[in-house]
């Protein structure tokens, strides 16, 4: 007899939502995370900057079904539920844009996101980049938004793949913390931590999970490792069908989407107010978007997306932050960087545990994000309010099959970070988080 009815793999949002379920089944089920931590790209960091800030997901999206919003209310996070409709700046050309050129970069983004959600009808499975409209002075500001909503560049991403996202427009941040919402959630869960799983291998009736400590039998296991976590070899799966599943897996990247966190003693009077400022260099020169947090102390957090991050993040911190801190003096003056309090990054890209942001198809590719038939044997981030982590379900059990149809609705609410979506862009204009 198996020592568990099943065995997670993974503890991030993904599988701490899998352990809550199976937590009110009787099943027996323990859960095993590589890391020293729990969480996955929920991460509220406590100690580069004096207040916290999240490494990677921050808000409540589609807050008004989202059921971690309850959650929330219960463990008492703290979170915005204010919708304003002058809620971002943009400095260009050596200063801040007008209202009135607000409301052209607005109706920019507006139209390519009407572009791609026109050829997604249609059926067109090609990059976004060809669909995109001229969108004039403010191209480098859509093309930044576009890399980092889709951790990829336009020209990497799938139109229906990016527009394959259940979204209501009611977008949250949790000042209190994500990560920290997700580790709360998480207590009392049997989780093991710092134990890595590098083998599976199925049999009928059971899987054999092969960790450092030794082998761990179950009657099914649910694996919700990144899926270029999957796709890197780090874990082999033998003895059943999972092989062919990560050839569709493949097309399915992480991409590259990262943030610097940089503190100040006060705001610039500029965006006192707001909640995003876009700083466009012009010339060809990367654009980057500054979510600002009031504090105290306030911070910006730079948005890096895609290939026009890629370079400062192959580099480490230093050069991310030094990109950032760049584009801050360009907006508000070289002494600008005189007054920075503390600076901290994330590092996902360079997490061998992690590999990347959220999971976007490939051209061609967006019919495989519903992963398939065969992944009806799993929950994937198909169709999630989240898109970043799925999960597969190894061998389920009768007792397991009798508990699934609940397991795999949670686990496509439970997505660790914002998938690609264009609902949420057409709503709001030039900025979207």
């Amino acid at each position: 007899m198996p020592e568990f009815d099943v065995v997670i793999i993974g503890a991030g949002a993904a599988g701490i939502g899998a352990g809550l379920e199976l937590a009110g089944t009787g099943l027996r089920f323990v859960m095993l995370e590589a890391a020293d931590r729990i969480g996955g790209r929920a991460l509220t960091d406590t100690t580069s900057l004096p207040v916290p800030w999240d490494h990677g997901c921050h808000w409540l999206h589609s807050g008004d079904v989202n059921p971690l919003v309850p959650w929330a209310d219960r463990l008492g996070a703290a979170y915005f539920m204010e919708e304003r409709q002058d809620h971002f700046a943009i400095w260009q050309g050596g200063r801040f844009a007008s209202p009135a050129e607000l409301e052209q970069a607005g109706a920019a983004t507006q139209a390519a996101c009407a572009a791609i959600e026109a050829a997604a009808s249609a059926g067109r499975d090609v990059s976004i980049q060809q669909v995109l409209p001229d969108a004039g002075r403010w191209t480098a500001g859509v093309r930044c938004i576009l890399q980092y909503m889709a951790g990829a560049d336009p020209d990497q991403v799938s139109a229906p793949g990016y527009r394959d996202y259940e979204d209501t427009g009611a977008d949250w941040p949790v000042v209190s913390g994500y990560g920290a919402l997700i580790a709360g959630m998480a207590a009392g869960l049997p989780i093991r931590t710092g134990l890595p799983v590098d083998q599976i291998v199925e049999h009928p009736g059971t899987v054999e999970v092969h960790t450092p400590d030794g082998q761990i039998t179950a009657g099914a296991a649910i694996v919700t490792v990144s899926t270029n976590v999957l796709t890197s070899g780090a874990i082999r799966f033998t003895g059943g069908e999972t092989a062919a599943f990560l050839e569709t897996v493949a097309d399915l990247p992480c991409g590259t989407y990262e943030k610097v966190a940089v503190a100040v003693p006060d705001l610039p009077p500029e965006v006192a107010g707001k909640i995003f400022c876009m700083v466009d260099p012009g010339s060809g020169q990367t654009a980057v978007d500054f979510q600002v947090m009031p504090g105290p102390p306030p911070v910006f957090i730079a948005h890096l997306g895609g290939d026009a991050a890629g370079a400062a993040v192959a580099d480490g911190p230093a050069a991310m932050t030094a990109l950032a801190v760049e584009r801050l003096c360009l907006a508000f003056g070289s002494a600008f960087g005189k007054r920075i309090i503390a600076t901290g990054t994330s590092t996902w890209r360079r997490n061998p545990l992690i590999g990347g942001s959220y999971a976007t198809p490939r051209p061609g590719a967006a019919h495989q994000r519903r992963l398939s038939e065969r992944a009806r044997q799993g929950a994937g981030d198909c169709e999630a309010v989240s898109g970043v982590t799925g999960a597969i379900l190894l061998q389920p059990t009768r007792a397991w099959q009798a508990a699934d149809s609940s397991i795999f609705g949670t686990m496509k609410l439970w997505g660790e970070w914002p998938g690609p979506g264009v609902a949420r862009n057409r709503e709001r204009g030039w900025h979207v988080s």
